[in-house]
C-alpha cells in the first residue's frame, strides 16, 4: 500500500520537474516548438492521474456490476493491501458475507483496521497477515478471489505460478477468480488453464485503464471452472 503511494507521488514530481524544465528551456532558447513536448508531458500526466484515481474506481464499479456478487459471499482479496477495492466489495455484502484481505501488512495493519472501522465495515472485513504464495486457508473456502495490480510484483515467474495455484486451491469448485493487471495476462491464462480453469476471458478497460497512454493499459481477467 505504501509502495503504490510513493510511486504515484514520485511520478507526479518527475512530471512537474519535466514540465518546469521544459518551459524554462523553451523560453530561454526561444525554440518554442519545444513547448509541444511540455504539452505532451502534461497530457500524459493528466491521463495517468485520471487512471490512478477516478479511472480505477470506474473500472471497479463496472466490474462489480458485472459480477453481481451475492451479499452472503465469501471473498478473498489478494491485492497487497489496497483497501479501496476491498471496501467497495465489502459495501455490497451483508453480515453473513465477508471479505478477507491478506497482505504483508506489517505496521500498517492497525491503520487499515481503523479505516475499515471508520467506514462501518468491520463486521464484513477480516484482515490477515500472510503471503499470496502460501495462503493460510482451507481448500475451496471462497466464492470469489480478487487480485488487483499485485500479481505482477511477485518474482520470479515460478512464484507467480505458485500464487495462482494457491488461489485455485482456496477457490470453490464453481468460484470466480478476478485479476486486474497491466501485464502477463497470457502467462496467467496458461497457468490457470493448467490448474483446471476452462472459462477464461480477458476484458480491456479502455481509457479508464490507460497508464499515461494506450501502450500500458489495465486489463481484467475473469476465470471460472465449469
Amino acid at each position: 500500500m505504501r509502495k503504490s503511494a510513493i510511486s504515484v507521488v514520485t511520478i507526479a514530481i518527475i512530471a512537474l520537474i519535466a514540465v518546469f524544465t521544459g518551459l524554462i528551456g523553451a523560453f530561454a532558447s526561444h525554440e518554442y516548438w519545444n513547448l509541444i513536448w511540455v504539452a505532451l508531458i502534461i497530457i500524459w500526466a493528466g491521463i495517468f492521474c485520471h487512471t490512478v484515481s477516478r479511472g480505477h474506481e470506474k473500472i471497479w464499479q463496472r466490474l462489480l456490476q458485472q459480477l453481481a456478487i451475492p451479499k452472503n459471499s465469501q471473498v478473498l482479496d489478494l491485492s497487497a493491501g489496497r483497501l479501496t477495492d476491498l471496501m467497495m466489495i465489502a459495501g455490497q455484502l451483508q453480515a453473513s458475507g465477508k471479505i478477507t484481505g491478506i497482505a504483508d501488512w506489517q505496521q500498517s495493519l492497525e491503520i487499515a483496521k481503523r479505516r475499515v472501522a471508520a467506514a462501518k465495515l468491520a463486521d464484513r472485513v477480516k484482515l490477515v497477515d500472510g503471503s499470496m504464495t502460501n495462503l493460510p486457508f482451507a481448500n475451496q473456502l471462497f466464492d470469489y478471489v480478487v487480485i488487483d495490480s499485485a500479481l505482477h510484483n511477485i518474482t520470479p515467474a515460478i512464484q507467480r505460478g505458485r500464487a495462482l495455484q494457491e488461489t485455485a486451491r482456496v477457490l470453490k469448485a464453481h468460484g470466480t477468480l478476478v485479476i486486474v493487471d497491466t501485464r502477463a495476462m497470457k502467462e496467467y491464462r496458461q497457468v490457470l488453464s493448467n490448474v483446471g480453469f476452462d472459462d477464461i476471458q480477458v476484458i480491456n478497460t479502455g481509457f479508464d485503464g490507460w497508464w499515461g497512454g494506450p501502450w500500458i493499459t489495465t486489463k481484467v481477467l475473469i476465470a471460472k471452472r465449469s
